[in-house]
């Protein structure tokens, strides 16, 4: 006899990039940046290791709220802190979305979204992306859903969706249209405009990627004040902890620290999608700290790559999604990781 309910025991749920315990390996298969935090991040935690872990963290991340909407230029009241992206990603299912209501999602996209959304109950319909990975016309002619999450840049292929056709899309749309913004600090722009233009808009941010804090589980979204309000009801009491409120905040303090890493970045970025190229890979261009690689001249098909790459230690992320199932994700690493992984497809091949 199960006891799980219908909805978890049809989910296969998520399975995250591989983390090996041993050590040696180059990872370049989970999107974490590849430069060290701030120095201010690390002085900070250093002085919030003590008395202050005896006590409930600040249960609304105030402090960092203020310093957020100091930074991104909104009132504290349209903020939100999370456990990380993924709490938001759950909040918002929760709170916009009855058990047996629809979200809209775009393929490919970020596989995550799809499981939160079935494991609350609730049901995906999903629009492939045009041939050039752009928003299927599809997506605009339809009433449907009360949430729809979209990837700006877009995880896993990288790319940038048209800003206006974004902004018509969210005017159009009845529900709550959420813009993950994970990776933008690597891209050429964003979308806070919209959340401050639309009344159904928010969007999402993580410290994970551009600043370095994936370990310490920070994420935020902005919004108007009524959305953010019922998040705040949803969410969990003390859901971000006394060492990932002060770290944000240092690393905030340092935000020409977080530019210059993700310069650094983007410029390994650039190399290695030429380099990819040039050994027979089809790579779409990319405004986040990875790439989407698929073997078009390349001798070797994409599992195949990931394996033989695995064996020298060097993990990329073999993508089994509909669409992308000849297709590797690359985390772009630092210069040296970097050459390892090219030495490695040019040895192969």
């Amino acid at each position: 006899m199960s006891y799980l309910r219908k909805c978890v025991s049809d989910v296969g749920g998520y399975v995250p990039g591989e983390q090996p315990v041993g050590g040696g390996y180059v990872r370049l298969n989970t999107n974490e940046n590849p430069y060290p935090p701030s120095p201010r991040v690390i002085e900070a935690l250093q002085t919030a290791v003590g008395p202050a872990i005896t006590r409930y963290p600040q249960p609304t991340a105030d402090r960092l709220r203020d310093k957020i909407a100091q930074v991104y230029g909104f009132a504290q009241e349209q903020i939100i802190v999370t456990n990380g992206m993924d709490e938001l990603l759950g909040l918002l299912v929760r709170t916009f979305v009855e058990p047996d209501g629809t979200v809209l999602l775009t393929n490919p996209t970020y596989v995550l979204y799809e499981t939160i959304v079935r494991l609350y109950g609730a049901s995906t319909v999903s629009h492939e992306l045009e041939a050039d990975l752009s928003l299927p016309e599809s997506i605009f002619n339809t009433a449907d859903g009360r949430l729809m999450f979209l990837s700006r840049p877009n995880s896993p292929t990288g790319n940038m969706f048209d800003k206006e056709r974004l902004a018509k899309l969210a005017s159009g749309f009845d529900g709550v249209v959420a813009v993950d913004e994970a990776y933008v600090d690597f891209a050429e722009d964003n979308c806070l405009d919209l959340a401050r233009e639309n009344e159904n808009v928010i969007v999402m941010r993580t410290f994970s990627k551009s600043f370095s804090l994936a370990g310490l589980r920070i994420g935020f979204g902005v919004a108007n004040r009524e959305i953010v309000a019922g998040l705040m009801k949803v969410k969990d009491s003390y859901n971000v902890n006394v060492l990932s409120q002060a770290a944000a905040i240092a690393a905030l303090d340092d935000y020409e620290y977080m530019v210059e890493c993700a310069g650094k970045v983007k410029r390994t970025r650039d190399r290695l999608t030429a380099e990819l190229v040039s050994l027979g890979f089809d790579v779409p261009p990319s405004q986040a700290n990875f790439v989407l690689a698929t073997p078009d001249k390349y001798p070797l098909a994409a599992r195949d790559v990931y394996l033989r790459l695995k064996e020298r230690k060097i993990l990329v992320r073999f993508l089994d999604v509909r669409g992308l199932d000849n297709s590797v994700r690359i985390t772009v690493g630092t210069d040296e990781e970097t050459d390892q992984l090219l030495a490695a497809l040019k040895d192969l091949s």
